[in-house]
């Protein structure tokens, strides 16, 4: 393609060098005739408009250049990645389906996340990395401890849950627990700062390098004092700073002369509440719940519980509910849910299996009869005693022959007679 000047911008090239040059011989001497004076006035308008077409020109050449540059950076920024959402492993492995993790009573876990953060639960800990995202990552403690050590970034965003207790962190190192049985939240705080929303206390509490916290629900009290400086060792207080943020919301009396203010918790817990109903029965204070709440509310905290995952509290409530409220129909299920909540158990099924025959003995016709057979039948064969297993096995099937566990039996029953 050529590149040659057309004839016209050649003529208007000739043109302005002709223009001046005579501009430079006119100088600054005044023109004498009319002549003159009216070749003078075009060749002002001349270079005038000169002018014009010049700056003109060379703005639509900066526009279309801040255009094109503007194009590029924004094609660069557009098209390249955003902020990266962070990633985990647990162990150096791919973590669990929904978060979840569970320390073995040995040993410990370590979360180790793309941006050099890291949280290392110590051994029996419960807990649930709930969301990652660009800015951080909020993670959930059910019961146990974690040490953590969050690398500071612009504008991160770390949460860190203990039960009713809300840590906000940003580039800090600190550990936690939560000790749902005893309803006790502690916290030293290595370096950095944090905040810790507390149900007890009405503000934040705005926690320095040094510093330790316990927070007691079950007392209503909160106490600070000065961590230890020896790493690993648990804080001890040297002053207490505060005994108590505010009163207890309802003094420990017997239940005979003092009435329970229904909290109707049931409705609360039909909303998909359960952490709001823990987390009101905490502030009540647990022993003041377990005496005097009335059998609905004291049925929602049990089932709540176990949908929180505050297990040992469940196990009160629910044996709280049979011990007061022993003749109702609440109180045979609340058998069978401790059968359940003790499959768990670290000393094996016994306890499971003992809650499974009470309840079998005590509802006949009951809703969860089928359940509770088939689960009699698998701890048994877990306890190695296979003959009351195969007992077992041949009244679930008479009794539930379609019934969840009823291959299950067969299997068992078929086994016992291919055995010689």
């Amino acid at each position: 393609m050529s590149t040659r000047p057309s004839d016209d911008e050649s003529r208007h090239a000739t043109a302005e060098r002709i223009a001046d040059f005579v501009s430079e011989q006119i100088g600054s001497s005044a023109p004498r005739s009319s002549g003159e004076r009216e070749f003078v006035r075009r060749l002002a308008t001349f270079r005038r408009d000169r002018r014009r077409r010049t700056r003109l020109a060379a703005g639509v050449t900066i526009t279309a250049t801040l255009v094109v540059a503007g194009w590029a950076g924004l094609s660069f920024r557009g098209d390249g990645p955003g902020p990266s959402v962070l990633s985990y492993r647990v162990d150096n492995q791919e973590p669990a389906a929904g978060g979840y993790i569970l320390v073995p009573q040995t040993g410990e876990s370590l979360l180790a996340f793309s941006d050099g953060s890291k949280v290392r639960l110590a051994a029996r800990t419960r807990g649930r990395v709930v969301d990652v995202n660009t800015h951080g990552a909020k993670v959930a403690l059910d019961d146990g401890t974690v040490s953590v050590d969050i690398v500071p970034r612009p504008r991160a965003q770390w949460i860190f849950e203990a039960g009713p207790f809300r840590i906000n962190v940003h580039g800090t190192s600190f550990t936690a627990g939560w000790n749902p049985a005893e309803a006790v939240f502690e916290a030293r705080l290595i370096s950095g700062t944090i905040s810790v929303a507390s149900p007890v206390a009405g503000p934040e509490i705005h926690m320095r390098a040094g510093q330790s916290l316990r927070v007691s629900l079950r007392d209503q009290t909160v106490t600070m004092g000065t961590a230890s400086a020896r790493d690993g060792q648990s804080p001890t207080d040297d002053a207490v700073a505060a005994a108590s943020r505010e009163p207890p919301t309802a003094p420990a009396a017997p239940a005979e002369s003092t009435r329970w203010s229904h909290r109707g918790w049931m409705a609360t817990l039909a909303d998909n509440k359960a952490a709001q109903v823990v987390a009101d029965a905490d502030r009540r204070g647990v022993a003041v719940v377990l005496e005097r709440a009335d059998s609905d509310d004291l049925w929602a905290l049990a089932n709540a519980a176990r949908y929180a995952g505050r297990y040992v509290l469940a196990r009160q409530a629910l044996s709280a509910h049979r011990k007061r409220f022993a003749s109702s129909e609440r109180s045979r299920e609340a058998a069978f849910l401790l059968g359940r909540l003790h499959e768990g158990d670290r000393r094996g099924p016994a306890d499971a299996l003992g809650w499974y025959e009470r309840y079998l003995a005590e509802a006949h016709d009951g809703a969860d009869v089928s359940d509770a057979l088939g689960r009699k039948m698998t701890l048994l064969e877990r306890l190695n005693r296979r003959s009351e297993a195969l007992e077992v096995a041949r009244d679930y099937l008479r009794r539930f022959p379609r019934g969840t566990y009823a291959n299950a039996a067969r299997a068992l029953v078929r086994s016992s007679t291919a055995t010689p």
